[in-house]
């Protein structure tokens, strides 16, 4: 039988938001490790970052030189026909011409624009990446502990099953001797039937919360860790709320991400205002031709040149002021989704602040609760053994201390998550939750028999 000691409710906030000293790599840095490699979500936003990492060589080359070289050959037949009485002329040539031209901007403002976007989108990229990192976080802690979760379930229902079966035993002995009634036997094997019902349910849930972490782990083989027992019930306080949305404010890579793309946005604007602009570059040529004309049949010519090229922007039909006023609303956009996106990242931050922080006396209730029903029931036992209560008083205080050990195991697995979210939503370094996280499951996952 798997015995569940509520002290280890404590756990999840003994040493809640203190700063994490290296670490070296335990069960969930391992699981960690194992989602980055595996997970198809995180694998994506790789992908997606190498793509992002070209957008500045390819706005770079809009600033650098470009190199043409061309090369055409034609054959030409026809007559040359002069005034009488001089006699026409056959023709019958190859006109061969050879190209090397260099271009190379000197004033360009459209293209100095799409780089400075771009490095702020390949920022932007990096950004979305560290923020795809912190959500596989979040989604691998809850399944983590939805599965610690789901085998302390597994095991309270078979505790309960046990200890109904028990009863039942015991009503069955006491309406053999003339001691119960049948309504009590009833009652115990409803209770009993109902407390089945559930440990399937629990085993159900188990298999769909080891489904789910294999699907982001890509491993059915991980050594879990759980809570351990002897922890502080205190919770230090290592950052005010203000501290931690600050803290946000400035490291959240969602928030980044967001920042990035409004100044890739200021510099798209400029983008498309430059449209009114003039464009000078630098051409260098070299041409090496042959029999280029009839004229000059018979003769190389060799031609080089160099010279500044300006292209002047008269009237584009009124698009360039339409995109300019369309880079602008997106701006706008941007902007008002920025604002959004910090007072939902503040609310976020004081939900989980606020769980974590309310839990010293949540936990002290529930430990409370825990040790009282377990008085209770066995009160009721030992009242039961002396003819002073029935066995209806027994199956009411096992009910009630099954559901106060459940809700004890639910609310410190919910404060782990919280802790975990809380770090990622502040824009804690991976490395520095993860084995934070791994400081808090240092017990052994015993497992009892399928």
């Amino acid at each position: 039988m798997m015995r569940i000691d509520p002290r280890p409710l404590a756990l999840a906030l003994a040493l809640a938001l203190a700063p994490a000293p290296a670490f070296a790599a335990g069960a969930f840095a391992t699981a960690f490790d194992a989602a980055r490699a595996n997970d198809a979500a995180y694998r994506a936003a790789r992908h997606e970052l190498e793509a992002g990492e070209e957008l500045v060589p390819i706005a770079r080359a809009g600033l650098l030189p470009t190199v043409t070289a061309s090369y055409s050959e034609s054959r030409v037949r026809g007559e040359r026909e002069y005034a009488p009485p001089r006699p026409k002329d056959d023709l019958d040539y190859r006109n061969p011409v050879a190209a090397l031209q260099l271009r190379t901007p000197l004033f360009n403002l459209e293209a100095y624009s799409r780089y400075a976007a771009a490095q702020a989108q390949t920022e932007g990229a990096r950004a979305r990446f560290a923020a795809g990192g912190r959500e596989l976080l979040d989604r691998l802690g809850l399944a983590y502990v939805q599965r610690l979760f789901a085998e302390e379930t597994r095991a309270l229902a078979r505790v309960q099953v046990e200890a109904l079966d028990t009863q039942t035993q015991i009503a069955r002995r006491r309406l053999t001797a003339g001691e119960g009634t049948r309504t009590e036997l009833a009652d115990a094997t409803a209770s009993l039937a109902s407390a089945r019902a559930e440990l399937i349910a629990a085993e159900d849930q188990r298999e769909l919360a080891q489904r789910a972490l294999v699907r982001i782990t890509g491993s059915d083989e991980l050594a879990l860790r759980t809570l351990a027992a002897d922890a502080s019930p205190l919770l230090p306080n290592a950052r005010a709320l203000p501290e931690w949305i600050a803290l946000a404010r400035a490291n959240n890579p969602a928030i980044t991400t967001r920042q990035r793309e409004i100044d890739a946005l200021q510099h798209e604007i400029r983008r498309n205002r430059a449209g009114h602009y003039p464009r000078v570059d630098l051409v260098a040529s070299a041409v090496n031709a042959e029999n280029e004309s009839i004229s000059t049949l018979d003769q190389e010519t060799r031609q080089y040149s160099i010279g500044v090229q300006v292209n002047i922007p008269i009237y584009a039909g009124g698009g360039v002021d339409a995109s300019v006023r369309r880079a602008a609303a997106e701006l706008a956009r941007a902007q008002a989704r920025l604002e959004d996106d910090l007072q939902s990242l503040q609310l976020d931050i004081e939900r989980q602040f606020r769980t974590i922080e309310s839990g010293r006396a949540r936990l002290a209730a529930l430990d409370d609760a825990v040790a009282s029903s377990e008085l209770a029931l066995q009160g009721a036992r030992r009242g039961q053994n002396a003819g002073v209560f029935s066995s209806a008083d027994v199956l009411d205080a096992l009910r009630r201390h099954h559901t106060a050990r459940r809700d004890a195991a639910q609310a410190r697995h919910e404060l782990l998550v919280a802790r975990i979210r809380l770090q990622a939503l502040a824009g804690i370094a991976e490395e520095e939750i993860v084995a934070d996280v791994d400081r808090l499951l240092t017990a052994e996952l015993t497992k009892d028999r399928p």
